[in-house]
């Protein structure tokens, strides 16, 4: 997959990535599979609003920032490797998936994190 954008803006990359995560695009928990599944969500959250923006998630709001403008500048022939991508960056980071998620979704509620990850990407995304 190849999306149109030589430079991407960090307010296209923020929008890509609080969309995905306001409309459940990296899974969601309050809800989960069971909410997809038409299954009423569970009533307790493991999302908290009140995430500090450390060290740690700045490092973690790193590889988010490069790996949404990888997302938006390389050609990804199947959607796994996409995945594979970010397996790959969490890694060399040495950031757990479940860490990365768990941060991902702490993005809709914590406003701290996000405006650590727009601070992070202030630059834009590297050209070319």
């Amino acid at each position: 997959m190849r999306l149109p954008s030589t430079t991407t803006s960090t307010s296209a990359v923020l929008g890509v990535i609080l969309a995905a995560g306001a409309l459940g695009g990296c899974g969601s928990a309050t809800g989960g599979a069971d909410a997809d599944a038409g299954a009423a969500p569970s009533s307790t959250s493991t999302v908290r609003a009140d995430v500090p923006a450390d060290a740690r998630t700045r490092e973690i709001a790193q590889v988010e920032f490069e790996r949404q403008c990888a997302v938006a500048t390389v050609s990804f022939p199947k959607e796994a490797d996409i995945d594979a991508d970010l397996e790959k960056r969490l890694k060399a980071a040495g950031v757990e998936h479940l860490e990365w998620k768990s941060w991902h979704d702490s993005l809709v509620v914590s406003p701290a994190l996000v405006t650590q990850l727009a601070e992070v990407g202030k630059g834009g995304c590297p050209k070319g």
